[in-house]
């Protein structure tokens, strides 16, 4: 039988950032980033990651305010549905973690690596598509580790 591993999800409207544990469940590990506008089968690729990862369940960023309290509307609704697609297409448990202030960290840890020369035009524009894409993808990985480093048998609580 073949260890089994959980996908982290951080959902936009233009991408969603994919992380993976490792089959331990104990390290998040950033795997991709998928552009929904220019994919727009990007149910039937997570549906591909989902068989070829062995996924036992997905954790899905979810917009919490900075008071503990989770708000209908906007983001949240949009999350939702998207939950709702992914519960109906893969009948995996899903679980909800606080995504607050992944992006900055995403953000954050990328600019301390450094990238190098700036660009001019059209490469500028490309480099801040992939800047937005990578930003996504370690975002993803701040969801599914914190969710990882709260639930060490990587399985979770039905119902979250």
């Amino acid at each position: 039988m073949k260890a089994t591993t959980v996908l982290g999800l951080d959902f936009g409207e233009r991408r969603i950032g994919v992380a993976l544990s490792d089959p331990g469940k104990t390290l998040a590990t950033g795997l991709t980033t998928i552009d929904c506008r220019a994919n727009p089968g990007w149910l039937e690729a997570l549906g591909d990651i989902i068989r070829e990862e062995s996924v036992e369940a997905i954790v899905v960023g979810y917009p919490i305010r900075t008071d503990g309290k989770s708000l209908p509307g906007g983001k949240t609704e949009a999350v939702d549905g998207f939950i709702a697609k992914l519960e109906q297409a893969f009948r995996l448990p899903i679980h909800r973690e606080d995504e607050s202030f992944t992006s900055a960290l995403a953000t954050a840890s990328l600019k301390a690596r450094g990238k190098g020369k700036r660009k001019t035009g059209k490469a500028l524009v490309r480099e801040r598509q992939r800047a937005k894409a990578e930003i996504d993808r370690v975002a993803a990985c701040y969801i599914l580790q914190d969710w990882l480093d709260q639930h060490p048998t990587g399985r979770g609580n039905a119902g979250e």
